[in-house]
């Protein structure tokens, strides 16, 4: 309960406003005294909760001979209300930055640090990719990252891999075309290479004490790339 009770705030609702709208998805409908005293909202505050749900598309009231009553649309309907409405904030919001923003140097370095992290900005670089992936990596980072590895060959990207560990057998990881070329390891760290296309690179070692950077400098990433290549 308390984890959906914080996912629905994070999604813009108020305490009171998550506490009414699962009090009624678990009987329904009610009036304003019987939602409040199920739900825990003050009754002093329940009207203006009932209120901003309605404005949310939330609930739906309805005259009977009693009364208002009221009742919750399905979980499905709000999600996708909702998925609709911040789809919409966030375009717009997108489109008045862009329009407020001076142009970014994009020849930037980026250092990073730590494994976790490490990774986390390898998964966003494949999965920011369309056309082409040139990467160099052992078979514990080609297990972290095979499912953004697989997503990018179903959209159609040239992948190019080089097993530093020569495995003799497929690890399940690598995608694409795999060519493999064993590199003594050392004992706490190894390497992590990925190009996308020709326009950023991330290069570090993983291990205990990973270290990398992300980077768009045209000439670290030619001179990498080819020293890939060959």
């Amino acid at each position: 309960m308390n984890s959906v009770i914080d996912q629905l705030q994070q999604l813009g609702f108020s305490e009171y406003e998550t506490k009414a709208y699962i009090a009624l998805l678990q009987q329904h409908p009610l009036n304003g005294y019987a939602l409040a005293k199920r739900s825990g909202v003050p009754r002093a505050n329940i009207y203006g909760v009932l209120q901003k749900l309605e404005e949310r598309g939330a609930v739906i009231p309805v005259t009977v001979a009693e009364g208002l009553v009221y009742s919750p649309i399905s979980p499905d309907d709000l999600i996708s209300r909702l998925g609709s409405y911040l789809s919409d904030v966030l375009t717009s919001a997108q489109r008045e930055l862009k329009a407020l923003a001076t142009p970014i140097e994009q020849t930037y370095v980026q250092n990073l640090q730590g494994s976790d992290h490490l990774l986390e900005h390898a998964r966003e670089l494949i999965d920011n990719s369309y056309e082409r992936l040139l990467i160099a990596l052992w078979q514990p980072e080609a297990h972290a990252l095979a499912d953004p590895l697989a997503r990018a060959q179903s959209r159609g990207v040239v992948i190019n891999i080089l097993c530093c560990q020569a495995c003799p057998q497929e690890c399940g990881g690598c995608q694409g075309s795999v060519y493999r070329y064993r590199i003594t390891p050392d004992q706490q760290a190894h390497g992590l290479i990925i190009i996308q296309g020709d326009s950023e690179m991330l290069v570090g070692t993983t291990g205990i004490n990973a270290t990398a950077i992300r980077t768009r400098q045209s000439g670290l990433i030619e001179m990498t790339a080819w020293y890939l290549r060959h």
